[in-house]
């Protein structure tokens, strides 16, 4: 009877431990959620691809997953353009209001072409991978400064690799004989520099060693009209071939278990490739065959048995093949088979061993990076167990299947795909002005978004774009995100994904069988829960606002200066100023501030002992890291060739603006002979607040000759200073001495002597109160701007006291879209209208009925127009909407 008893309290205790255990890691998945949520970006663009020349649009959407709800975290959003050369060329800091922004990047005539990236992320999405940032490749020709097109592939010389290029004009002329520099950079070895020469067709072969795994290489060189050309090419590993990717459902074979296996096949650049599979045993017996789709994606039912070894072979359309082991089998495991197309249900089947069969609880947790979903229990009571997932309330996107041990020691995952059509999409229609245009005609579109009657919050946030699509390439244009594709699909799978729209084609009806192969193939990754259930904080905030910070410590020395009182003054307006004081680690923030870009500030230091003799160290931006893209297989060559008809239709266009004085032409620096004589005296790094030059007076080099010290070369050349000891003053001001600002930083009156004139490269002299007014009330008594000829005297002679001006990232100021408009009282600007993007209208707001509108100009080539709308409404529903407007000649 004891015993009795002894058993059933244990049973008790267990089962209380057990539920206790279950419940702690919920809690531990929700605070994780709570403290991790997730934000997304994504950017409509205008169109795909640009010219050098031309302006990318981008309207941005800032949401928060896995319901899509616009995001109220971030205040500020960080868009970067990234070179082919993988630098940063371009960053701008735009503000965000309720998950939405505006922006563009002004491209250069004189950007080099290529296979560009524009990256977005948001401060606190820093404290995730950087995989994580919205990204995109974007295309870029060059005809302004560069009317040179490539042709370049790797191609065999006997054993050797050559990595060959041909040069030609735009016209089709060669480049004879050219003498060509060129940098070659292997991602496995040191850098190699070089010159080559163009033979008798243009064309110049560089060798690649035998151990060269892919690089990029780097050319310089002049054009027959002697323009300085860059261009740039990413060198594939010579021996990279078609190969087979094999991907158990739960990352593993189990011995004569059913498993679900993806295959993927994948051609030397990356991207997939079509074929036949075959599947068969050592003995050479046929275990199965598919085909694949054209992504080069499919799966099939395998059931294999240890000991046995099994082929795949992937069988091409031209004849070739190639073959790859499958991994080996194991005697022991698990396995998680998921079936996510059913209409109400996911249903997960578990499947194990007879050694793992054990009769424990067995826990089957749906979650989104922390937010639990769905939570159920069974016992491991016979080799297979079924877990069946209501559809109703998940949402739509990628999700998270876990099976956990009684221990709450998770086994096997497997990635999902759900999509629920009525909760996801915002359905929306447009309605023209009439049913057929002509060149230069008004169209006025009204829109419309569908709610559900259940709805109560009917504001949909949309943008749309108007392109000409003979002007646009379309066979690039299947590689790229929409709205949909991004938030749902791409934001949540690490690596490559080739066409993501390709299972959008429908949005009433994905492709969700193909979508499934994707999640085994590309969402397969190891167990991690250690982030899941520790208790850390994110290290970064939201940015609610651009900060300001530093530190305050002793001059020349590395002590900080606690309680130091600190002073934001901006030069635009000095009755803006702010203050503040340091705390015990002598640091210092302004959060939350709001200003423009380029504009100035000065910052003051004054310690409780030290007064003005401290240092005051701004921190440098944090800047993340800057790693190889994502989408690698986009990142293609010879562009102006590619693009080569937008690139023609590009020049015309940007003439006929420059022609209408709309913009102006670049011109390279290298390339200009300048022959008149420099009237400013102003050195051209002078920090004079009001602009170099804008002085009441100038003191080139050239003046300052023939004097012991600097005070004895300034003394009577300065007019209305007086110098006492060695001081300056202002005659309009002869109770104090005036600043002296040398390269910037500001210093005292006396030190002018320990200045070494011939160091000195202008003086300008600040007396009128026009001048002086942006200085504050440093510029009270008068300034003398000195700048050496280095720019940088100060850094290296001279300690600054307590102050320091800086000019910090502000907030980018977007531009106007050119829009043309032919009514009859406007008189016409372009004698030829030649745009690509027709319209651009970022900022369309639907009212509580639905509807919003607005209305553009066709331009003067008939044609296909494409009207492209996205947006998200305030419930998180999707808007995605293509219509095609036929343009006919007058």
């Amino acid at each position: 009877m004891y015993a009795k008893l002894l058993l059933l309290v244990n049973c008790l205790l267990f089962a209380l431990l057990a539920s206790a255990q279950i419940d702690q890691t919920l809690q531990k998945l929700d605070t994780y959620h709570e403290r991790h949520i997730k934000e997304k970006i994504y950017l409509h663009l205008d169109k795909n691809d640009y010219s050098a020349g031309e302006t990318m649009w981008f309207k941005l959407y800032c949401t928060t997953a896995p319901f899509n709800y616009l995001s109220n975290i971030s205040k500020i959003a960080n868009v970067e353009l990234i070179s082919p050369t993988n630098k940063i060329i371009k960053s701008i800091k735009i503000p965000i209001t309720l998950g939405l922004s505006i922006g563009d990047f002004n491209l250069p005539d004189t950007l080099e072409e290529g296979s560009y990236r524009v990256r977005s992320f948001t401060r606190w999405m820093q404290n995730d991978s950087v995989a994580n940032f919205y990204e995109r490749v974007v295309p870029i020709t060059n005809g302004r400064s560069d009317h040179i097109i490539t042709k370049s592939e790797l191609v065999k010389n006997g054993t050797e690799n050559m990595f060959q290029i041909n040069l030609k004009t735009i016209q089709g002329a060669p480049l004879i004989n050219n003498n060509i520099s060129y940098t070659l950079q292997p991602n496995n070895n040191k850098e190699k520099s070089g010159r080559l020469k163009s033979n008798d067709n243009g064309t110049i072969a560089l060798e690649l060693k035998d151990d060269f795994k892919g690089g990029t290489l780097s050319l310089q060189f002049l054009s027959l009209d002697k323009r300085r050309i860059l261009k740039s090419f990413v060198i594939p590993d010579p021996n990279n071939q078609n190969s087979i990717q094999i991907f158990p459902e739960s990352g593993e074979l189990v011995n004569n278990i059913l498993s679900k296996t993806g295959f993927k096949i994948l051609s030397p650049n990356g991207l997939g490739k079509k074929a036949k599979i075959k599947v068969v045993e050592e003995n050479q017996t046929t275990v199965a065959d598919f085909e694949t789709n054209a992504l080069g994606m499919g799966s099939i039912p395998l059931v294999l048995q240890t000991g046995k070894k099994y082929v795949a072979t992937a069988l091409f359309e031209d004849g070739s093949s190639t073959s790859a082991s499958l991994p080996p089998v194991q005697n022991s495991g698990y396995v998680l088979t998921v079936n996510s197309v059913l209409k109400d249900k996911i249903a997960a089947q578990l499947s194990a061993t007879a050694d793992l069969v054990n009769g424990k609880d067995i826990y089957l947790i749906a979650q989104y990076n922390g937010l639990v979903l769905h939570a159920a229990k069974q016992k491991l009571n016979g080799a297979e167990i079924l877990f069946n997932i209501p559809k109703k309330n998940l949402p739509s996107g990628v999700l998270q299947l876990s099976i956990l041990t009684d221990q709450m020691i998770p086994i096997v995952e497997r990635l999902v795909f759900n999509y629920n059509t009525t909760s996801t999409l915002l359905p929306v229609s447009v309605e023209l002005n009439k049913l057929s245009f002509t060149t230069r005609d008004k169209v006025i579109a009204d829109l419309s978004v569908k709610y559900e009657d259940s709805d109560t919050t009917r504001f949909a946030a949309l943008s749309a774009s108007v392109v000409n699509l003979s002007k646009v390439d379309s066979t690039t244009d299947r590689y790229y995100s929409s709205i949909v594709s991004e938030l749902l699909l791409k934001s949540d799978l690490r690596g490559f994904i080739e066409r993501p729209n390709y299972y959008f084609a429908d949005l009433t009806n994905i492709k969700l069988t193909e979508l499934d192969n994707l999640m085994l193939i590309q969402g397969w990754r190891k167990l991690d829960w250690k982030n899941y259930i520790s208790t850390s904080t994110t290290s970064l905030l939201p940015e609610k606002g651009l900060t300001i910070a530093g530190t305050i410590k002793k001059t020349a020395r590395k002590a900080v200066v606690p309680n130091a009182k600190v002073t934001l003054i901006p030069t635009s307006n000095m009755l803006l100023s702010v203050d503040t004081l340091t705390d015990n680690n002598g640091r210092f923030s302004f959060d939350e501030l709001l200003f423009a870009d380029s504009v100035k500030f000065i910052v003051t230091g004054d310690g409780p002992k030290e007064k003005k003799r401290v240092d005051i160290v701004i921190d440098n931006p944090l800047t993340p890291p800057l790693n190889p893209s994502k989408d690698q297989p986009l990142l293609v060559n010879d562009i102006n060739t590619t693009l080569l008809t937008q690139l023609k239709n590009s020049q015309q266009f940007l003439g006929e603006l420059e022609a209408a004085g709309i913009i102006q032409k670049s011109i390279r620096l290298e390339e200009v002979q300048v022959n008149r004589v420099r009237t400013n005296k102003a050195d051209k790094n002078s920090r004079n607040l009001n602009g170099p030059g804008n002085a009441d007076q100038v003191i080139s080099a050239d003046e300052l000759s023939g004097c012991a010290t600097f005070a004895q070369c300034l003394n009577g050349r300065l007019n209305g200073v007086i110098f006492r000891n060695g001081i300056p003053y202002s005659t309009r001001s002869m109770n104090s001495p005036m600043q002296v600002v040398l390269d910037g930083m500001y210093i005292e009156p006396e030190q002018i002597d320990m200045i070494n004139t011939a160091d000195i490269a202008s003086v300008e002299v600040l007396r009128s109160i026009g001048n002086t007014a942006i200085y504050g009330m440093y510029g009270g008594s008068g300034v003398i701007v000195i700048t050496s000829k280095s720019g940088d005297a100060i850094a290296s002679s001279y300690t600054p006291t307590g102050i320091l001006t800086i000019t910090p990232k502000g907030l980018y100021v977007p531009r106007t879209f050119f829009k043309p408009q032919y009514d009859a009282t406007i008189q016409h600007k372009l004698t030829r209208d030649l745009r690509t993007t027709i319209a651009w209208e970022p900022n369309l707001i639907t009212q509580k009925e639905g509807k919003t509108h607005f209305d553009f100009f066709t331009s003067d080539e008939p044609g296909t127009y494409k009207l492209t709308v996205e947006g998200i409404s305030m419930d998180g529903k999707i808007a995605h909407l293509e219509y095609l407007i036929e343009v006919k000649p007058q």
